[in-house]
């Protein structure tokens, strides 16, 4: 459902998330054009004669739907979204991303990269008992320690990149809170962001020494390769924001420098092959944005 030309309760709440959120969101519509909202007064307390919503919260989602215009409710929204957790997040997560790695590099825990692949810890452990060393619960704590704190840097370094896209492409309206599925609606269209360390073996083997170039010249190429070869348990043919890293040190100065280069307007449409292990060769079209992160 594009935006542009209404919503419905599903992505309604996508957009708002809670409650708390919708109010505000309409109080602050409301200081824009009249929306015929239901107040009381509170007549005791601390809030005694302070004006708040008198609605029911099916009335609340009801009005959200009923009163949606894109250009009024886009106004808005940004500027909720601006004084969010979210965006505050996004907005300290350069600095505390670089103090993560400080402190990474301080406790000496190498090259910053996974141990072993994401979901994968139980298999890394295994592989470690049935090994030689003589040091496995060392190896396994250190382990640990990374797998933890790659975490937590993947989880700051998106927040850094959402934000940076957010600010720097006015047609974004943003979820006002962490939504499965999609973080924004660009020119009304819904689109889930996701980060990939690379374009996967798979590109690189097919386009050989150059890889890196083709990357760069064929950004559908890449989303291509990213869709066809997903795992199956999270398989997707949504719309998406494929963040794509060529090198793995790219600093955050150059990241900002590549997304205040990215036009966020038209997608691309990329066609695909998925091979379902119950039932086999789908064919998909999607249409997606490709950022490539190099040094």
């Amino acid at each position: 459902m594009n935006v542009l030309k209404g919503i419905d309760l599903n992505i309604a709440k996508k957009i708002f998330s809670s409650k708390d959120n919708v109010e505000i969101y309409l109080i602050e519509l409301n200081n824009l054009k009249n929306l015929n909202l239901n107040f009381r007064k509170i007549t005791r307390g601390k809030n005694c004669g302070k004006k708040v919503l008198d609605m029911s919260n099916e009335e609340l989602w009801n009005k959200v739907i009923s009163t949606w215009n894109y250009n009024d409710s886009l106004k808005v929204i940004r500027n909720l979204f601006n004084k969010s957790r979210k965006y505050h997040n996004g907005k300290i997560a350069k600095q505390k991303y670089k103090d993560l790695v400080e402190e990474w590099n301080n406790l000496n825990l190498g090259i910053i990269k996974w141990p072993c692949s994401q979901g994968a810890f139980d298999e890394f452990v295994q592989r470690v008992n049935n090994s030689n060393s003589t040091n496995k619960d060392e190896i396994v704590k250190k382990a640990s320690v990374q797998y933890r704190r790659m975490k937590e840097l993947n989880t700051v370094r998106n927040d850094f990149l959402e934000i940076e896209i957010f600010e720097k492409n006015k047609n974004i309206l943003p979820t006002l809170n962490h939504s499965r599925g999609t973080d924004y609606f660009i020119n009304g269209e819904s689109f889930d962001q996701k980060v990939a360390k690379s374009p996967t073996k798979e590109f690189m083997k097919t386009c050989g020494v150059k890889w890196k170039e083709e990357a760069v010249k064929h950004p559908e190429k890449v989303a291509e390769y990213l869709y066809k070869y997903q795992d199956e348990g999270r398989f997707g043919a949504d719309s998406r924001i494929l963040i794509v890293y060529l090198d793995e040190d790219v600093d955050l100065e150059k990241i900002e420098e590549t997304i205040n280069k990215t036009n966020l307007n038209q997608p691309l449409k990329v066609n695909f092959t998925y091979e379902h292990k119950q039932s086999g060769a789908r064919n998909y079209q999607v249409e997606c944005f490709v950022i490539v992160l190099l040094n």
